[in-house]
């Protein structure tokens, strides 16, 4: 799918595997991963959706296999926007004898935003089920994730706060692990990529190239660095990098950059695979990422940029977790504020010694919040509990590069 759940979902199955774990991923009929399918990995698409009659065979798996670690992936459009799976660490804990059920939630709320297409039905399954697992701490929109999961992954600490509104023992199971980087840096010379991009562009030596990576949709604030642009100096490019499921937005987005007046030096890439993303990101002088509500651990275009050492222009929302600071990891400016937000492109583009800083700087905060190893040494302690890792077997629910659409 092109979403940041899956490419996370993928991230992990590919590296606990390195790590010698045996990891199942369970997904929808149809579902498969696109490529070679990394070794001590094994896909079983056999869920016809996850509804409550798909409740037994759910169960059955996971009994029948005797899997020691349960790692959930929620946000609840991944599951239909059905509860069915919120249930999941009481039954199999319960039911099949597993020992660890670990959730990670995805997004701030775990939830879309999107409405469940419950029937009757299923609101009487609902209420059937919350009273056979005890309704203290049942949650309406969290079944019993908060309550019965054995741990509890959080992307950023504004994430966690956000949970433990919903559930306020939360703290006490969780952990907080950044999203990190997805993309896969090819192994090639960065500079020879990079001459290589610019060559494609037709980009001169004078020439700037910004960039925007990720996902298309409002809360990215992409209309914000449009309008910013619209009042940098003539030598700069901007390239956007990503896609969106939303055609309106889309050439709303388009429309802005010819009423700025620099749609000829916008080019949209669209989405595309790990070696063009990378090959862009190189390409780039600066990358910018005008995030509405503010730069959060869990954002993973910030991490793919961190990855590739760009100097980073993007926004301080309400709080500011602690590994960003102004001036020596990142340049930050106010959500929404196309004036700020150029002030700020336009001082790094003055100043080689600010990026020179910036680029350092956010070399250091990928070492310590977004590298891979720390990602997987920090989940696989949650994983492993009192057993040894060489010893566990984990599923991972998630969808893999299925037919749902992405909504936000």
């Amino acid at each position: 799918m092109k979403a940041p759940e899956s490419g996370h979902a993928l991230f992990l199955c590919e590296h606990l595997s390195r790590a010698g774990v045996e990891v199942h991923l369970l997904t929808n009929k149809g579902n498969a991963i696109n490529g070679p399918l990394p070794s001590g990995v094994k896909v079983h698409s056999i869920m016809d959706n996850w509804g409550w009659k798909q409740l037994i065979k759910l169960l059955h798996f996971v009994r029948s296999n005797r899997f020691d670690t349960i790692l959930l992936i929620y946000i609840d459009w991944i599951y239909q926007c059905h509860p069915m799976i919120t249930f999941l660490p009481t039954f199999a804990r319960r039911l099949c004898g597993t020992r660890t059920v670990v959730t990670q939630l995805e997004n701030e709320s775990g939830l879309s935003g999107m409405l469940p297409n419950e029937d009757v039905w299923d609101r009487l399954m609902r209420a059937l089920i919350a009273s056979s697992v005890g309704r203290k701490d049942v949650h309406p929109s969290y079944g019993t994730l908060f309550r019965d999961s054995s741990h509890i992954i959080a992307l950023s600490a504004r994430h966690l706060d956000a949970f433990a509104m919903a559930y306020s023992d939360v703290r006490a199971k969780a952990e907080i692990i950044p999203a990190p980087s997805f993309i896969r840096i090819p192994d090639e010379d960065a500079g020879s990529v990079r001459r290589r991009g610019r060559e494609a562009l037709g980009l001169q030596e004078d020439e700037i190239a910004i960039v925007y990576y990720g996902f298309l949709y409002p809360l990215k604030g992409v209309e914000t660095l449009i309008s910013a642009f619209g009042q940098l100096p003539t030598n700069t490019w901007l390239l956007i990098v990503g896609g969106t499921e939303d055609e309106l937005y889309a050439r709303s987005l388009r429309e802005l950059s010819h009423k700025v007046g620099r749609a000829d030096r916008i080019v949209w890439i669209g989405h595309c695979d790990d070696e063009r993303s990378s090959s862009y990101l190189y390409t780039a002088d600066i990358c910018v990422l005008p995030f509405n509500v503010g730069v959060r651990l869990n954002n993973s275009s910030f991490a793919a940029a961190a990855a590739h050492g760009l100097p980073i222009v993007t926004t301080r929302g309400e709080m500011l977790e602690d590994p960003f600071i102004d001036g020596e990891n990142v340049r930050l400016c106010p959500p929404k504020d196309p004036a700020a937000m150029t002030a700020a492109i336009k001082e790094l583009i003055n100043s080689p010694e600010l990026r020179s800083r910036l680029r350092s700087g956010v070399q250091r905060l990928m070492e310590g919040c977004f590298a891979a190893d720390r990602t997987i040494s920090s989940t696989l302690r949650l994983l492993a509990g009192a057993t040894s890792v060489d010893d566990d077997q984990l599923i991972v629910p998630s969808v893999l590069n299925g037919r749902d659409r992405l909504t936000r």
